[in-house]
């Protein structure tokens, strides 16, 4: 009974409807085709594999060993359960998910019960290289996190001299980076295209969620910025497009005392920074020979980059006896150059005389050859031979000088020549070199740095605890009004002492240290008194700070 009425309700369904249904499935499986190839990446996790499947005991000591595994941060099963719609995540999920997300880099700003809602709210998403995340000019619908892998930013701009639209690459984000707020935050249309460099994976916030749950982190960050900006002059004449722009591309960072903003391999390379508040000091690396000659000292800068300094004696040898080492050349050239002349002009003679006998022989063999046919060919080749001798010894007499360009064998050909090995020998440095730490400048709250001055064998140190505010030497670059940037650096550059400046001072102050301790000495000596203070008498604070050298 059950088989006849499925057989009559296929009987009465309409062909297209069974077409419809049949087209239907057919894209729903392409679907999930290609949803399983999207993701087959993230989908894979490796198993352990024993080596030696036959020994027990092999196998038994590889399993309790253990084996090193890629640390990932985020396994199978945590991407699955982020898959899973909100509502239909149980609290025990939520609690799981809390805990992941509380460990990486990119919620790490956040407090704990923004953590604690951002649980319910994320989703993970995975793309391909070469995939297009957010596209410029589009509206916006989700917040993006990076957890692992690379995002390219560009911009379509207008290029004057194409007279078109091209695509220009602004930056590249990294893991921990987050990108799409401004759209979301400011209600506005994409303002750049994301495009992703590898295999990428991300946290996504949707834009109703992200209303509920991010929205006031993300606008205090953002105020936060404006207030830094607005706090210096230099960004006075950027419009709303330019300063949206620079708290997109700002970095804020707080420093510690002693720590080390810039130099030696730390900071941020191609940033300037801007000081909000605290004080910081450039910190400079002075090498310096100590010698003692008749009870005094002498000090030399030992430094192989910078030049030395040249005396009048050093300018006149350099240059005036160079002068005259000319002039000596040109009078002995002038002196030589009859005697060249008359060699040469001997050499042409013989030369002609040479090739009228070798013409007046060329003739005669011809002649002899219409003549007679029992002319031996020895006889040419004698007489040839005769002429070449003839003509060397012409050219070879010992009253002529030989020529300055004549070629010279200097080493006879060889197939087996030893090979030479040339090796560069660093200079020593010497025995009594000293190293000493100087202070260049200090930086206070609206000062800026990281230009592009020079920061070799230098370092920026904070005094106390310091904020700074980062942006992109790239971007000031590209709206340098007035040309504020670049007097900068030239401001820069010309105010912080050179190397061979503070080693001036350091001399000067040592050469008053000297006369103060003489000074001292001598007033001591005269007076009568008796002294019973010694060095233990001085607070070690005291001796401290006249120890220094900074």
């Amino acid at each position: 009974m059950a088989s006849s009425t499925r057989t009559r309700d296929k009987k009465e369904l309409d062909p297209e409807e069974i077409m419809k249904r049949k087209f239907r499935a057919k894209c729903r499986f392409r679907a999930v085709a290609r949803m399983v190839m999207a993701n087959y990446y993230w989908m894979i996790e490796a198993a352990e594999q024993y080596e030696g499947v036959e020994d027990v005991k092999r196998r038994v000591a590889q399993a309790v060993r253990g084996k090193a595994k890629k640390k990932r941060l985020l396994a199978i099963t945590d991407k699955a359960l982020l898959n899973k719609p909100n509502s239909e995540r149980t609290d025990e999920e939520k609690k799981y998910i809390y805990r992941i997300i509380g460990g990486l880099k990119c919620f790490k700003k956040y407090p704990n019960h923004v953590k604690k809602k951002l649980a319910a709210v994320t989703y993970f998403k995975y793309y391909s290289p070469n995939r297009v995340i957010v596209r410029q000019h589009h509206e916006a619908h989700a917040l993006y996190f990076i957890v692992t892998g690379d995002v390219i930013v560009s911009q379509s701009v207008f290029d004057e001299l194409l007279q078109q639209y091209v695509q220009v690459d602004i930056g590249i984000m990294h893991a921990g980076d987050m990108f799409g707020e401004v759209s979301l935050l400011h209600n506005i249309r994409r303002t750049a295209t994301c495009t992703t460099a590898g295999h990428c994976e991300l946290l996504a916030v949707m834009k109703e969620d992200f209303k509920n749950v991010l929205q006031a982190s993300v606008q205090k960050q953002w105020d936060e910025v404006r207030r830094a900006m607005s706090a210096f002059t230099y960004f006075d004449a950027l419009d709303e497009v330019a300063r949206r722009e620079g708290c997109i591309v700002a970095k804020m960072k707080s420093y510690n005392t002693n720590d080390i903003i810039l130099g030696d391999g730390c900071g941020i390379p191609n940033f300037v920074y801007f000081i909000l508040s605290g004080q910081c000091q450039m910190i400079e690396t002075v090498q310096v020979t100590v010698t003692h000659r008749l009870g005094h000292t002498y000090y030399t800068l030992y430094d192989p980059f910078v030049p030395k300094e040249e005396s009048e004696q050093d300018i006149d040898v350099k240059y005036f006896n160079a002068y005259k080492e000319k002039v000596k050349e040109m009078q002995q050239l002038s002196q030589e150059l009859p005697e060249v002349m008359r060699a040469s002009s001997k050499r042409l003679e013989s030369i002609m005389k040479f090739s009228d006998v070798k013409h007046h022989s060329s003739s005669t063999k011809k002649h002899s050859l219409t003549t007679s046919d029992t002319t031996a060919p020895s006889g040419t080749a004698d007489t040839s031979s005769a002429m070449r001798s003839s003509m060397e010894a012409d050219l070879s007499s010992p009253g002529e000088q030989r020529s300055p360009s004549r070629s010279v064998l200097l080493l006879a050909p060889s197939e087996h020549r030893e090979s030479v090995r040339f090796s560069v020998q660093h200079q020593l440095r010497p025995k009594n070199l000293r190293t000493y730490f100087m202070q260049v400048c200090r930086f206070y709250p609206g000062s800026t740095f990281g230009f592009g001055e020079n920061m070799r064998d230098r370092r920026i140190i904070a005094l106390t605890p310091v904020d700074c505010m980062l942006l992109p030497k790239m971007w000031l670059l590209q709206r340098n009004t007035a040309n504020i940037w670049s007097r900068i650096q030239h401001f820069l550059e010309k105010k912080i002492p050179t190397k061979r400046q503070l080693f001036r001072e350091f001399v000067s102050a040592r050469r008053w240290q000297e006369f103060r301790d003489q000074l001292v000495g001598d007033i001591v000596a005269r007076s009568k008194t008796v002294n019973l203070t010694s060095v233990h008498d001085v607070p070690y604070s005291i001796r401290m700070e006249e120890m220094l050298d900074i």
